[in-house]
């Protein structure tokens, strides 16, 4: 925290220099954080960071995500669709298997589906 503490200007997060205190004052250690970081915009925060190699990230939100180039290049969104042809955007799993990407049309079963579909199977 002490390394952080000096690159976020905050005297506050220099006080954690213990790292047995960084896990046992968590809880005070995230809103002291918050509470700093919440002074500035998050590219001000990066800016500063980023070239201090610790680790950080802008979090998004879903629209800024589905506009990022990143994702578009992953080739991340997939639409999944039900046998009533309700369907939906969403993102893929991230996996590849030797090299290839996956992707299935099919969406998740309704709650009880399996079930239905197994009782009828074995005359249940």
């Amino acid at each position: 925290m002490t390394r952080r503490g000096e690159r976020l200007d905050s005297p506050a997060l220099l006080n954690y220099s213990g790292s047995k205190t960084w896990f046992t004052q968590r809880d005070e250690i995230k809103r002291t954080l918050t509470d700093h970081l919440r002074a500035q915009t998050t590219a001000h925060w990066l800016s500063i960071l980023e070239p201090a190699d610790i680790w950080c990230a802008d979090v998004f939100t879903w629209p800024l995500l589905l506009e990022h180039e990143g994702l578009k290049v992953l080739d991340m969104i997939q639409r999944v669709s039900r046998d009533n042809d309700a369907s939906l955007l969403t993102i893929r799993c991230s996996i590849r298997v030797d090299g290839q990407i996956h992707k299935s049309s099919r969406g998740a079963p309704r709650i009880g589906e399996p079930t239905d579909q197994s009782a009828e199977e074995y005359g249940l």
